[in-house]
């Protein structure tokens, strides 16, 4: 093994700790052997740490998804019943597309010519 610190090479430990005859470094030997536990230390180990980084999905509704219910606007509602509880950000941006576009479908079928 090697100092991390200077690069020059490491001998045998003696007890806990270690110096580096060239730098002067002290180590610990669990800085070297990460399986190693003092006696000390063996009844207040954790023996596992787990770390999980859960990245939520953003509450927000995407651009694609935005102009599929523009688009399809029944696509807005499905949305919006899909994702009311889960994701509200999202569900209220698919509603109010879902209710300008079915409006605008109404004005326009109740505009139209019956000719």
């Amino acid at each position: 093994m090697k100092c991390p610190n200077c690069g020059a090479q490491i001998g045998d430990f003696k007890g806990e700790t270690y110096v580096c005859h060239y730098c002067r470094s002290t180590f610990h030997k669990h800085e070297f052997d990460p399986g190693w536990i003092s006696e000390s230390d063996k009844s207040n180990t954790v023996k596992e740490i787990h770390h999980y980084h859960h990245q939520e999905p953003p509450d927000r509704l995407s651009t694609g998804m935005g102009c599929l219910c523009f688009l399809f606007f029944p696509f807005g509602w499905f949305i919006y019943f899909l994702n009311r509880e889960s994701s509200p950000r999202k569900a209220k941006a698919a509603l109010i597309i879902a209710v300008i576009m079915t409006a605008l479908l109404m004005i326009g079928i109740a505009s139209g010519n019956g000719n």
